[in-house]
Formats: C-alpha cells, structure tokens, sequence
C-alpha cells in the first residue's frame, strides 16, 4: 500500500499533539492543527502550495482563536507564588543563635538554610520557630514565633 502524503501532515500533527503535553502554552496544539489542515488538503489531492497554505491558515486561526480561549481556561487559576515570593508566611527553625544587638542569625526555611534579621530584639536561640516576614535580597526577615 502507498505512504500518501496526508500521512505524512496527520503524523506530525500527533507528534506534535503529544509534545504540548511537554511544552505548555498551546502553541505546538495550533501547529498541530494546521497540520491537520494540510492533512486535508493533501487527502484532497491538492498540491504542496496549497497545502502549506491550508497548514498556514489553519495554523495562524487556532493561534487567534482556540489558544486565547485554552490560556484562559487552563490557566486562570491563582497566582502560583515562586522563588522568593513563596518564602514569606513561611516558618522556619534558628540554625544559628541570633545576636541580640544586631538582630542576625540562621533560619532554615523551605529546605535552605539562609540568613536571617529578626524584627525584634527578642533574643532566638537554636531551634526557636519562627515566621518569614518578607525576603530583602538574600536575607530572610523573620519574626518569633510563640511555642
């Protein structure tokens, strides 16, 4: 039996609606879809211009069509707080006993140990709890937690 050439367009088109599963953001869905599109017309018979422009315009009306409506409906969730964002309202344990006069130490938060200033003159030993306030740089801001 003979390979036609909208195997060919229906084969990429599964590759690559398998690898948005990798790479979110729907953009290889529309790529895909304008595979289909040249799918189409190779099963039509029309030749490779027309069939690039069918991957063309299939192509280019998923991305201004179906991907604003997938973006908002998969990713309307809440904001997902990183990097050092998600350290405050945190708690953490002293590693290294705060120096009353200038307030520094050693917390371990969120698995790393980082340096510390604590927010009260409250004397923290090793082991105290105690509460992310804000991060400023490298310097994780905590206050004491009451035990």
């Amino acid at each position: 039996m003979e390979f036609f050439q909208w195997h060919w367009w229906a084969g990429l088109a599964i590759v690559l609606f398998i690898l948005e599963i990798f790479v979110p953001g729907f953009f290889l869905v529309c790529l895909g879809i304008g595979c289909v599109g040249g799918s189409i017309a190779a099963g039509l018979g029309l030749g490779m211009g027309p069939q690039l422009f069918a991957f063309s315009a299939f192509a280019l009306i998923a991305f201004f069509t179906i991907r604003p409506i997938l973006m908002k409906r998969m990713w309307n969730g809440p904001d997902v707080k990183m990097n050092m964002d998600a350290l405050v309202g945190q708690r953490g344990r002293v590693t290294q006993d705060f120096d009353p006069g200038l307030r520094l130490g050693r917390v371990s938060a969120a698995g790393d140990d980082w340096r510390a200033e604590c927010v009260s003159d409250k004397v923290l030993h090793v082991g105290d709890l105690v509460e992310v306030v804000r991060v400023e740089s490298n310097t994780l801001i905590v206050k004491p937690l009451e035990a």
